[in-house]
Parts: structure tokens; sequence; C-alpha cells
């Protein structure tokens, strides 16, 4: 199967190379957005936004969603070396918040 004169195998294999990858980026890209914003909160320094008209939105820090007794702390995604230890509100012991919810944290 060698390379005709014209080139024409090279020719369909950067195509299909370039199919192969743009699609790649593509699944990659739409993972993100399927459901919000699903890469927030991997990152030890994310804050991450709830939901549109969450009243919990309006709290930048851990401290003052833990001050709000209606907010709830949302959970690190990331990976860590021990299982992250979280409270009845979702704040955890040993994982960074990673932004706060009025919604319940599930158990």
């Amino acid at each position: 199967m060698g390379a005709t004169a014209d080139g024409k195998m090279q020719t369909m294999m950067v195509r299909s190379s370039l199919l192969i990858i743009i699609l790649v980026l593509l699944a990659s890209a739409s993972e993100g957005l399927a459901n919000g914003r699903q890469t927030c909160g991997r990152q030890l320094n994310d804050w991450c936004p709830s939901y549109r008209g969450d009243p919990c939105n309006q709290h930048k820090n851990t401290a003052a969603c833990m001050a709000d007794l209606k907010c709830y702390g949302m959970p690190y995604k990331g990976e860590s070396m021990v299982a992250c230890k979280f409270d009845a509100r979702g704040f955890a012991s040993n994982c960074p918040t990673v932004g706060c919810t009025s919604k319940r944290p599930k158990r």
C-alpha cells in the first residue's frame, strides 16, 4: 500500500487525521457544555456559579457561603489523594469548596 506518484495516499491520510482531530476536539468541547460548565470545580482555586437566580450566587468565597445558613457548599470534583469528608451542608474539612448554592447536597 505504498504512496502513488501523485500523493493521493498522503492526501487521504492527512484528511483522515484532520477529521479525527476535529472530532476529538468537538467531543471534548461539548463535554463541558452538556450540563452547564462541568469543568468548573476541578481546580483547587475554582469558584463555580450555581444556577441562574440562585440567591447564594452572591457569595464569592467559602466563608461568606458558610455564614449564610440557607446556602450549601459545592463539592470539589478534582482529584484528591484521600476522599473528601463533607459536613451536612456540603463543606469539606479536607477539600476546597468550589461554589455556593441553595440546593441541599445529595447524600
